[in-house]
């Protein structure tokens, strides 16, 4: 990410503004579909928090369905409206990858018919962090110390969601941020009482940073509970290949093998959903 949780997650995340396509020239498309044999492409977003995850993920399909996985890293850096993103989506997708993985499957994902998207293999949420002791829940937090919260996220659509429907003085200000380290430092500076992230990349300032410790998850009560279903995208062209991830996700959700992989990485959230 690693602006806020690198763009995979602002953009895949609900509630995130998406750019038009500008439309791709149809001759920089390549329309005839890949003869993949025992093989298949899958790509990542570059600048993805998750990637490693993702991509141990898609490693276990390959093994379940008995086929090769060729890693290709895609492409990344865009700006958080999504500016530019789908045309680059539709270029890899027609020309390049077979499966792109770590996008959000929730209902209002913004991807045009020519693409079809899995069941997820996780739902991760996002997590309400603080530092001092004295607060065990979000509703200990006084209404007059600002919070923060990961810009363009659909854990800051779900907190706007909830503050718009309290009386007035009976919300928090909230201060968005484009960097989770750079907000986790304010948690610890006192500048913020607390901040909304996505819980993979708390886990990654947990890991990088020795001043840390102090931070921990609390309940995130009164706010509802808000969380990303990651899965992947196909092409709709291709319902086999479709078909046969989605039945390899039911499979290795049955098995435990996306729970020991959450557990591996330190996510939490649960497998599938």
């Amino acid at each position: 990410m690693l602006r806020f949780l690198a763009f995979a997650i602002a953009l895949f995340s609900a509630g995130t503004a998406f750019a038009q396509t500008a439309g791709v020239p149809p001759e920089e498309l390549n329309n005839t579909r890949r003869l993949a044999g025992d093989s298949i492409n899958v790509c990542f977003d570059v600048t993805s928090l998750g990637r490693p995850f993702d991509e141990d993920v898609a490693r276990a399909i390959g093994d379940a369905l008995f086929l090769e996985v060729n890693v290709i890293d895609g492409f990344g850096g865009f700006p958080l409206n999504g500016d530019g993103f789908m045309d680059e989506l539709t270029l890899a997708m027609n020309n390049t990858c077979d499966v792109f993985m770590g996008v959000s499957v929730s209902a209002n994902s913004p991807f045009s018919e020519a693409f079809a998207l899995t069941r997820p293999y996780a739902s991760i949420p996002f997590v309400f962090v603080a530092s001092d002791p004295a607060y065990q829940s979000l509703g200990d937090i006084p209404k007059d110390r600002p919070l923060g919260t990961a810009m363009a996220s659909m854990g800051e659509m779900n907190y706007i969601t909830w503050a718009q429907q309290q009386p007035d003085g009976q919300s928090w200000v909230r201060y968005p941020y484009a960097d989770p380290d750079k907000m986790a430092t304010r948690v610890l500076d006192g500048t913020i009482a607390g901040m909304i992230v996505w819980q993979p990349a708390f886990s990654r300032v947990l890991a990088e940073r020795s001043d840390a410790d102090a931070l921990r998850i609390i309940d995130p009560s009164p706010l509802p509970e808000a969380f990303v279903r990651v899965g992947a995208l196909v092409s709709s062209r291709n319902g086999f290949l479709r078909s046969q991830m989605d039945q390899a996700i039911d499979a290795l959700v049955a098995d435990g093998t996306i729970a020991a992989l959450l557990e591996k990485y330190g996510y939490e959230g649960k497998a599938g959903e």
